[in-house]
């Protein structure tokens, strides 16, 4: 006869667990501690921001107008003037020696071109060691430059028509940045890192769970007793939903608080989706405890199956509308992609459940899939 499910024999096996956590007070402390400090190593080290970039400056023209230049790169608080070197040799040298990232040369017949209005080619060497902070420098040198070229144009103007030109040029660009007016990478990594915490030790541990008492044979005490697939697997599972959840409390303290995220959104909502999360990245932990019967394997399979694609598909670095189709496919079946687009919108656009449907409702689903699939795939009874 099918047993129907019972809170109480769920609660029973709730309660074992809980007991055995902290009975272990070694691993009940590291599942609490261990996110804590992988979450600060990487709110602090993924910031994408690109700042005191060291430089030098070969300048032949030795001019107000070079000087004029080289202060709109040094008061520009991005760039960090570290030396003015006499020779290309030298540049070189210290370009391969790694010291500087950006090398700006200044030709001698700088200043006479600037007041005779011709135009003028000016060097700039870029350490691309790094391709991806190379072009966040070569696009900070191309802002620093045009705004040099703007005040020169302006003032060619006015020189030439007289007060005809004090306008300027005939069409400016007036920028306005939403949602983040002061463009802190902070805002859109540090949401990101909650996310990228929350799936990587908790289903671990959930699967660790498991695979343990199958490893052991302690599991066979559950198979006889009267308890349900759904009640065991249910049961089990809660200790490791209620340390995650109280992981992302903790996350999202610190991210408000020290790093000055905004939260912009309804923080109710926030916290009943990040209980949804919870259930899914435990779930992930729960399929693969029931697929495999030992705790190694257990462990290999969630840290690639989780840490490799919430990296490289979540939308955690790059958006997923940036990704090609079938990057953008593979990307809709994990929960961080969801969870990150959500708590995105949520803490720096301050958007309501209108525009967070689509990430809530997959985020329902992918959690019901994975419960469905571990009880059903799920035996009670010895192999």
């Amino acid at each position: 006869m099918k047993l129907s499910f019972s809170f109480r024999r769920m609660s029973a096996v709730t309660r074992k667990e809980f007991q055995e956590l902290v009975r272990n007070w070694m691993g009940f402390l590291l599942s609490i501690v261990s996110p804590i400090i992988l979450y600060f190593l990487f709110a602090y080290g993924m910031p994408l921001d690109v700042k005191n970039i060291p430089m030098v400056v070969l300048d032949e023209d030795k001019s107000s107008e070079s000087r004029a230049l080289i202060d709109v790169f040094t008061n520009s608080q991005v760039f960090e003037l570290r030396r003015m070197v006499g020779s290309s040799g030298e540049v070189d040298r210290i370009m391969r020696l790694g010291e500087i990232r950006v090398c700006l040369v200044i030709p001698s017949d700088f200043s006479r071109k600037i007041r005779q209005g011709m135009r003028q080619e000016i060097q700039v060497l870029v350490d691309a060691t790094y391709p991806n902070r190379a072009a966040i420098m070569a696009g900070y040198v191309d802002a620093a430059l045009a705004d040099f070229s703007e005040t020169r144009v302006k003032a060619l103007l006015v020189r030439v028509m007289g007060g005809g030109g004090e306008g300027g040029l005939p069409v400016s660009m007036l920028t306005s940045a939403w949602f983040n007016p002061t463009l802190r990478s902070e805002d859109f990594i540090v949401p990101g890192v909650i996310a990228i915490m929350l799936i990587f030790l908790p289903p671990i541990l959930a699967a660790i769970s498991i695979s343990k008492e199958k490893e052991t044979g302690s599991i066979i005490n559950m198979l006889c007793s009267p308890v349900s697939k759904a009640e065991y697997l249910v049961g089990k599972m809660i200790p490791y939903i209620v340390i995650t959840y109280g992981n992302f409390l903790l996350f999202l303290l610190f991210t408000v608080t020290i790093f000055k995220v905004p939260l912009r959104g309804d923080l109710f909502l926030l916290l009943g989706v990040s209980l949804i999360y919870a259930v899914s990245v435990i779930g992930i932990g729960l399929l693969v405890a029931v697929l495999v019967g030992n705790q190694i394997s257990a462990i290999l399979i969630v840290a690639v199956a989780t840490l490799i694609p919430s990296f490289m598909y979540s939308g955690f670095l790059l958006p997923t509308i940036c990704m090609d189709s079938t990057a953008r496919t593979i990307s809709q079946i994990l929960p961080p992609t969801h969870y990150i687009d959500f708590i995105r919108k949520l803490m720096i656009k301050g958007v309501g459940v209108l525009y967070l449907q689509s990430s809530i409702v997959m985020l329902i689903l992918i959690a019901l899939v994975l419960f469905g699939l571990s009880i059903a795939l799920f035996k009670k009874k010895l192999s």
